[in-house]
């Protein structure tokens, strides 16, 4: 199974890889990847959770202070996947930079606990479709047209048959666009149209409501939004005197430390175009444009929403995190889009609000079914799966296989978690930062371990003759492990060691029982005459 091949000096020299060319076509544009890292980052959903339950949960934090901290921790983990993925602009990810830097063992248990948790992911954002987007937008079409049977359909949808059944179908029709598009061109079409709703329904609408509507107008049709769905009278005032008085509170240095939780569910999705860095055109000079601008453009709107509703609904949004709403006749709690369409009292700009919200949740199904099948993908290319999974259909430039793989896992995910909806919100978070610091580590070794690679990337700088790669690395991995703290540390992280000590020892398993199994896989494959470990002595081919 080996070929010969160009080596990094220019000569010939036995190569691993029977197929010189892995069937992928670079037909992703870096402002492609721009809107994939915005779209994947959830901002909507981060910055719902932040004014929902930032002032609750959290209220020694500076909101603005905490938004921005965590975007400084988090930038150098940022630059540093662009920096190696314009290095090594191949499919994979992490496993791919951690196999050829530090070990093949490191980079599998790195990328099992990664797409395990992506994977978890899935099945969150199924149960979310439901719950804050499918729900609300007909739990507000319930409102105005006084709909009893709306407001049936909104409540099924936030239930756990109603979370499953639209999950499922989502991963189906992903599966199907995937699969049957014409690659990652098909995708990234219906991508830019689902940006373009995303940013004008989620984003630039709500904020310009709230922004023009004076208090008095949004408190009167909160009280017609309330009596349409056949709740009580004056609801505006009887629910500000059934919560918690806000009152001013100290922020705190501690406290906004522990806040970075709610931004850290943005910020710390923002570089996953680097999965498919083989699709992507350019890609040594597009990851740092498509990477960092995204993260920029996210912590701008996430300062900008917090300042428009914190100004203008600021006792409003500081209550809805408290649960009072069934007492005035109200299902759940109204995140900042719906709030933006009672706000609104148009029942045209409250769809557009909507749809907006619900393609937060849609799109980031195939998303991650897309970066996953590319790790799948770069397992088989390895030899760590079989050949059949990095089969790509020549028609349509897709991983067929590897995409029925993840449509599978996606859809168990899906189950699980609409069947034990408590595991939502930020669980899978720390399982995350494992990958994070095992990408920081690989990157300060990267400029010694691979060295002609390194002197062949755009990014082969030195500062004071130490390569700026590695202390860009050094920064990530300070910046992740403070944030890996937090999320230990948190109450409400969902992984706090005093809370929820079982998820921790779950994200740590995870990683641990990856180590056995790649040698079984080894031992395997090694029995079927395939011997991997002639793989990692060199980077993939494009």
């Amino acid at each position: 199974m080996t070929n010969e091949s160009n080596g990094a000096s220019g000569t010939l020299a036995p190569s691993f890889f029977a197929r010189q060319a892995t069937g992928l076509t670079r037909e992703v544009s870096w402002v492609d990847a721009l809107f994939y890292n915005l779209l994947w980052s959830s901002i909507p959903l981060s910055l719902a959770f932040i004014l929902a339950f930032g002032p609750s949960e959290f209220p020694h934090a500076s909101p603005y202070g905490t938004v921005l901290a965590t975007l400084a921790l988090a930038m150098p983990c940022a630059i540093l996947y662009a920096m190696f993925s314009a290095a090594v602009p191949r499919s994979g990810g992490d496993y791919t930079w951690i196999t050829r830097t530090l070990n093949p063992v490191l980079g599998f248990m790195s990328n099992v606990s990664f797409i395990f948790w992506v994977t978890f992911f899935i099945g969150v954002y199924a149960v979310y479709l439901g719950s804050y987007g499918l729900a609300p937008a007909f739990r507000v079409l319930a409102s105005y047209f006084q709909s009893p049977s709306m407001l049936s359909a909104s409540n099924w949808f936030a239930g756990e048959t109603g979370s499953i059944v639209v999950g499922l179908v989502v991963v189906a029709l992903s599966a199907a666009v995937l699969i049957l598009g014409r690659g990652l061109r098909t995708f990234m079409k219906l991508q830019k149209w689902a940006f373009g709703v995303w940013f004008g329904g989620a984003v630039v609408i709500p904020f310009i409501i709230v922004a023009v509507v004076s208090k008095g107008t949004f408190v009167a049709h909160f009280d017609n939004y309330v009596r349409g769905l056949g709740g009580q009278p004056n609801a505006y005032a009887v629910l500000l005197k059934a919560s918690p008085p806000l009152g001013a509170s100290s922020h705190t240095l501690g406290g906004s430390l522990l806040m970075m939780v709610l931004p850290f569910y943005t910020v710390g999705f923002i570089f996953q175009s680097t999965y498919f860095g083989g699709e992507i055109k350019r890609a040594r000079s597009s990851a740092m444009k498509s990477i960092v601008w995204a993260e920029i453009a996210a912590g701008a709107m996430l300062l900008l929403g917090i300042a428009i509703f914190g100004m203008r609904l600021s006792d409003f949004m500081g209550i809805t995190g408290y649960g009072n709403f069934a007492k005035i006749g109200v299902p759940a709690a109204p995140l900042y889009t719906e709030v933006a369409s009672i706000a609104s009292g148009n029942i045209v700009l409250s769809i557009i609000i909507s749809i907006g919200m619900i393609l937060v949740f849609i799109t980031w199904i195939p998303q991650t079914m897309l970066l996953v099948s590319r790790s799948l993908f770069a397992w088989s290319f390895d030899g760590l799966l079989p050949a059949k999974v990095s089969d790509v259909n020549p028609k349509t430039h897709s991983p067929v296989f590897a995409v029925g793989i993840i449509s599978v896992l996606s859809a168990v995910s899906v189950v699980i978690v609409g069947l034990h909806p408590n595991l939502t919100f930020v669980v899978g978070l720390l399982g995350l930062t494992v990958t994070y610091i095992l990408v920081s580590v690989a990157g300060i070794a990267f400029p010694f371990r691979q060295k002609d690679v390194f002197e062949a990337s755009p990014f082969k700088g030195r500062i004071g003759g130490f390569p700026t790669m590695s202390l860009v690395a050094i920064l990530s991995l300070i910046g992740m492990g403070v944030i890996t703290t937090t999320l230990l540390l948190a109450q409400y992280s969902g992984t706090s060691w005093e809370y929820n000590r079982s998820r921790v020892i779950l994200c740590i398993s995870i990683v641990v029982l990856a180590a056995p199994l790649y040698y079984v896989i080894r031992a395997i494959r090694k029995s079927q005459g395939v011997n991997i470990d002639l793989a990692y002595q060199e980077i993939p081919p494009e």
